[in-house]
């Protein structure tokens, strides 16, 4: 039996996270996993490595997040690197600490060998994130709307 297709694992990645059935979602990584999140707000990590530690990662969400709905996607592979897929998304859910929405839309790319993903980097608006979460972001010199 030949191991999926790229497009195949990235969705079923996306159906875990947004789901997040961390069972299925530890199903797509490889072992030597590498996430990057270069637009990570402080406090998270813009780089998790291993699968158990990406894993973990995601293991935290559940306690913060109801499921993120995952929607509207679009896969394209990339033509000059088998394997690799770059991905668009959007998220619907709400952060149960504050019970705010949180709906983000996200692009990030995936490389995928033997079946598993090897590692991905996505790019979402960490603005999104903080002000579902109850923070507040403004420019130097302005007020805060009440």
């Amino acid at each position: 039996m030949s191991p999926p297709d790229a497009e195949e694992v990235v969705r079923d990645y996306l159906d875990a996270v947004g789901a997040l059935d961390l069972d299925a979602l530890a199903d797509t990584f490889a072992d030597d996993v590498v996430m990057d999140l270069p637009y990570a707000p402080p406090g998270f990590p813009r780089r998790v490595e291993g699968k158990a530690d990406v894993t973990a990662f995601f293991g935290a969400l559940p306690a913060m997040i109801t499921p993120l709905r995952f929607h509207d996607h679009r896969l394209d592979a990339l033509a000059d690197d088998p394997g690799s897929i770059v991905a668009q998304y959007a998220s619907d859910a709400r952060i149960l600490a504050t019970d705010r929405p949180y709906r983000n839309s996200y692009i990030a790319r995936f490389r995928v060998r033997g079946g598993a993903i090897t590692w991905f980097a996505e790019y979402f608006d960490p603005i999104t994130l903080v002000e579902a979460l109850g923070g507040t972001v403004t420019m130097p010199g302005q007020e805060v709307a009440t």
